[in-house]
């Protein structure tokens, strides 16, 4: 089968080809200004390139998936109203995903209960599997763990304002006890995900769990704040292929719909 999965992170996005019984890379630039004419431009070269046609697409954002539309992507705010009715291509089938969720995919096995994928790159998101199904809500949104409010000594703050990379970049965070701390955040907020959830794994995945004092804070943090009791059930992982984790899980999504 012919696939193309696309992962649009915040300053990069990754295109697979899957084709003739290979695997390609291509990779883009994205950031604030890239827009829905930008991605149907490279979806277009690519299937030209690559002779795609009647085959399997899926497309991972960074932001809120509802009913197959991009409602809200703070990193890439143009591709808000994203929708597959919206993408220009030859694809027989198509899908739109959030990334973390996509993600999980790529990772979650059913013979756990419940698995945790934290992210923490220039926002930070979770995503549930239980059994290895996607937990997404009621309205599909679930997860939103960076928007939970925390207060500090300099008042209250979202934990992505807290603990993101964005965050770290904009308040030009560098000393090991800064990056410490703000992975101390995201520990806080994993400590209270594994007291409602108890899971049997947590996955750790983005570019910030690569920054040494960030992750120590992040692990040391959750340890000290969440029960012992499910805490003792957890087993802690890191996310060894972190590049294509988003698109292996689209990959698990298109193998799903083709059966």
């Amino acid at each position: 089968m012919q696939s193309l999965t696309i992962d649009i992170g915040a300053t990069t996005a990754l295109f697979e080809i899957e084709t003739q019984g290979r695997t390609e890379q291509y990779k883009i630039a994205t950031g604030e200004h890239f827009t829905l004419a930008d991605l149907n431009r490279h979806i277009v070269d690519i299937e030209a390139d690559y002779g795609l046609s009647d085959y399997a697409l899926g497309v991972a954002v960074p932001g809120l998936v509802k009913q197959d539309t991009l409602i809200a992507c703070k990193v890439a705010p143009k591709l808000n109203g994203l929708s597959l009715a919206k993408l220009k291509t030859q694809a027989r089938f198509s899908l739109l995903h959030n990334d973390i969720d996509a993600g999980m995919l790529a990772v979650c096995d059913p013979k756990n209960a419940c698995e945790l994928l934290l992210m923490s790159g220039a926002g930070i998101g979770m995503a549930i599997a239980i059994k290895g199904e996607p937990f997404l809500g009621a309205g599909g949104v679930a997860g939103e763990l960076g928007h939970c409010r925390v207060m500090s000594e300099g008042g209250e703050y979202s934990l992505e304002q807290l603990a993101s990379g964005e965050s770290i970049r904009i308040r030009g965070l560098k000393s090991p006890q800064e990056l410490y701390r703000a992975g101390s955040y995201l520990g806080m907020g994993i400590a209270w995900a594994i007291n409602l959830l108890n899971p049997n794994r947590i996955w750790l995945a983005g570019p910030m769990m690569n920054q040494p004092d960030y992750y120590k804070g992040c692990v040391e943090s959750l340890r000290q704040l969440a029960l012992t009791a499910p805490l003792g059930d957890v087993n802690i992982a890191r996310v060894d292929d972190m590049e294509t984790l988003v698109c292996r899980g689209l990959k698990v999504l298109l193998a799903q719909h083709a059966e």
